[in-house]
Order: C-alpha cells, then structure tokens, then sequence
C-alpha cells in the first residue's frame, strides 16, 4: 500500500538551477521583503526566505553573512526605493508619507535590527534618501543648501517619530498622523521664506 502512495504523490518541484549570484541575492532579497510584511521578524527563518526564493539557503550564508545581514541588504534597497520616491515627488506634494504602512515596515526592521545588536549607524550615514530629500530641498522648496541638510534630518527624524511610535501616540490611522506632516510642510516653507541667520 505504501508503494501505491508513492506512486500518486507528485514529486517535489526541484530547484531552478544554475543561477547567477546577482540573481540569487535579487530573489533571496525579495522573499525576505515578502516574509517580513507578513510574521514578526524573529519568526522569519533563512530556511523560509532561501524556500520561498527557490534558492539553497547556504546562498544566504555564502553571499549576505547572516539573516540579519540579508534583513539589512532588505533596508538597503527599501530605501533606495523611497530615494526614487522622493525624487519623483511632485512640487507641493509630500515627498515621504511616514504613515504608509510599506515605510512603517521598513522603520521597524531598522528599529528591531538594531535591537538585534546590528550595526545599522552606517545604515544613515549613506542613506539615499536623505541625499535625495535634500536635493528636494534645495531645488524644489527652495531651501538655503547651507540648512538643507539640517532640515532633511529634522523631517526624517520627524517621519521616524511618527512612523514608529504612531500607535503609541493614540494615532490609530493615517489620517491621525496628517496634522504632524502639515506642520512640518508648514516649517518648510517657513525655512524657504525665513532661513535661520
């Protein structure tokens, strides 16, 4: 009887083989993003990301070091992703929504990372999207370069607060987080017309 089951049973599909490094990151990348939109993070093992990305899970291993290392390549290319966002805003809209839940998700991980032990201060010293909202800065608010920086900082930090801390703050929908990002759209164009001497 047990032969006449092994005969009905559809085999296992096997793994896509050869792949290039480039390809395996990219996809290893991508499941790893599909997995934590949907557990908590610890429960996110490399097995699950190297299954769902049809890869060995030695790659993760052999190519990023660790989980953790493959949850900050995650951080990496998200904010590159909110860099481009930024940078095709349009004049008068905001450049970053901290309330969409896609950002939340990307502040959280950082935030757990670095609960993990991980070192994620290099994380914002070469950060895209800081160089990308202070370009905005400077070319569409109009903002002294001398300042513009110091401004992206502040709404960064500001989107950061707001983002993370949101429910804690008895802000339970986006909505609730709007009146803070007026106001600080407010500061901006206070920035543009009256830069600090």
């Amino acid at each position: 009887m047990a032969t006449a089951q092994k005969k009905t049973e559809s085999p296992k599909p096997k793994r896509r083989s050869p792949i290039t490094r480039a390809e395996g990151e990219r996809r290893l990348i991508a499941a790893a993003t599909e997995l934590i939109q949907k557990r908590p993070y610890s429960e996110v093992g490399v097995r699950d990301i190297a299954e769902l990305a049809d890869v060995n899970h030695g790659f993760v291993h052999t190519w990023f070091g660790s989980k953790n290392d493959l949850l900050l390549a995650v951080v990496r290319q998200q904010f590159q992703e909110l860099a481009n966002a930024v940078r095709s805003a349009q004049p008068g809209q905001p450049a970053l929504l901290f309330n969409d839940p896609h950002v939340v998700a990307i502040i959280r991980l950082v935030l757990w990372l670095d609960l993990e032990g991980v070192n994620t201060g290099n994380l914002f010293q070469d950060m895209p999207i800081l160089d990308a909202l202070t370009a905005r800065y400077v070319e569409v608010e109009k903002i002294d370069p001398s300042i513009a920086r110091a401004a992206a900082i502040q709404a960064i930090s500001i989107g950061l607060g707001a983002g993370t801390f949101a429910p804690i703050l008895g802000m339970e929908s986006a909505e609730d987080t709007i009146p803070i990002m007026d106001l600080w759209r407010h500061v901006v164009g206070l920035l543009s017309k009256y830069p600090p001497a």
